[in-house]
């Protein structure tokens, strides 16, 4: 199955820019980005969105998205989105796009923040037929045009990244940050519960990622919960509402923490604005908190703990592996305010 998802993609990729240059797209063009990935992942790509807003007066900026991440891109006023399946119901995008690009005549731009190395991916600019695409993975897909200079890669954030790939296309310079979007009625629904329940001066504790390998177990969030309250900290425990043992999760913890049910994103994004700190696995909490400037402790697998793109952007912050001894990977110096 993979060797055939390899082969389709490579066939999608084998396509020709019309153009060279985003120079000779005409004044207010129409620019899709493809952003079929986690949340985490459209946090990070604002700096091409404002990248595009400065580039032209009224860009037409439409945001391919999923499921996964609709919650946060619905909110985003600088664009507009279309909701595609699964990944894995890729074979349904040729119909959508048809009828989106039937609609609105024509594709100037294509951006492509990921590897179109998936059908998923690699399907879209093949329909899309877009007169220029770019995108971080140049050297590695002809269907890519290459940059006007060299891409700046080395120890930054991956917001960081994406501006200096817009900055190599011939864009302005953006202040490559993670950006996020409120839902202010929720967020009105958060913290009424949170007075409600008389709960305040928290760290937000999310032991949940994306693949099982990336996130903590039971009794190892126990033992970190355990730690944070030894130092005088009150915890606050994300528990999403489709973990499918979430009965087991709250039965352990409600012990040595608050839980709190979260619904969508937008309540994740409440309670981690109101907190003192955060100690999260790898995943978009850790961003959204960078957003805030929030105190953060990240706690990541041993192959990426030293690639920088997705650790904590806060003034204050701290990285440790998810499998070390507690002590050493929390350090709650970092929750004490000055």
């Amino acid at each position: 199955m993979a060797f055939f998802k390899k082969l389709l993609s490579n066939i999608f990729n084998q396509r020709n820019n019309k153009i060279n240059s985003i120079e000779l797209l005409p004044e207010d063009p129409n620019v899709i980005i493809d952003a079929t990935f986690n949340i985490g992942d459209y946090l990070a790509i604002s700096p091409i969105i404002e990248a595009i807003k400065l580039q032209w007066e009224k860009p037409s900026i439409l945001v391919l998205c999923t499921a996964k991440n609709v919650d946060v891109v619905k909110f985003d006023p600088r664009v507009d989105y279309l909701l595609l399946p699964d990944k894995s119901q890729w074979y349904k995008y040729p119909s959508i796009l048809k009828k989106y690009i039937t609609s609105r005549v024509h594709v100037d731009l294509f951006v492509e923040p990921a590897a179109p190395d998936l059908p998923h991916r690699a399907i879209i600019g093949f329909v899309l037929k877009p007169d220029l695409t770019i995108g971080i993975d140049y050297d590695n897909f002809p269907c890519m045009q290459p940059p006007l200079q060299k891409i700046d890669r080395a120890n930054i954030s991956q917001p960081k990244l994406y501006a200096n790939m817009m900055l190599g296309y011939g864009f302005r310079e953006t202040a490559g940050d993670f950006k996020v979007f409120e839902d202010q009625g929720n967020n009105l629904k958060i913290e009424k519960e949170l007075q409600f329940r008389n709960v305040s001066n928290f760290v937000v504790f999310n032991p949940f990622a994306s693949t099982a390998n990336r996130s903590l177990s039971i009794e190892k969030s126990k033992s970190i919960l355990r730690m944070l309250a030894q130092e005088g900290f009150n915890s606050l425990f994300l528990l999403p509402s489709y973990i499918h043992n979430k009965e087991e999760w709250n039965d352990e913890l409600a012990s040595v923490c608050d839980v709190f049910i979260v619904n969508s994103i937008h309540d994740s994004i409440c309670l981690i604005k109101n907190s003192l700190g955060v100690v999260s696995v790898d995943t978009a909490l850790v961003h959204i908190a960078s957003v805030y400037d929030v105190p953060t402790i990240g706690l990541y697998r041993d192959k990426v703990i030293n690639c920088k793109n997705w650790h904590p952007q806060s003034s204050k912050s701290h990285v440790g592996l998810i499998s070390g001894p507690v002590n050493e990977i929390i350090n709650t110096e970092i929750f004490i305010k000055n």
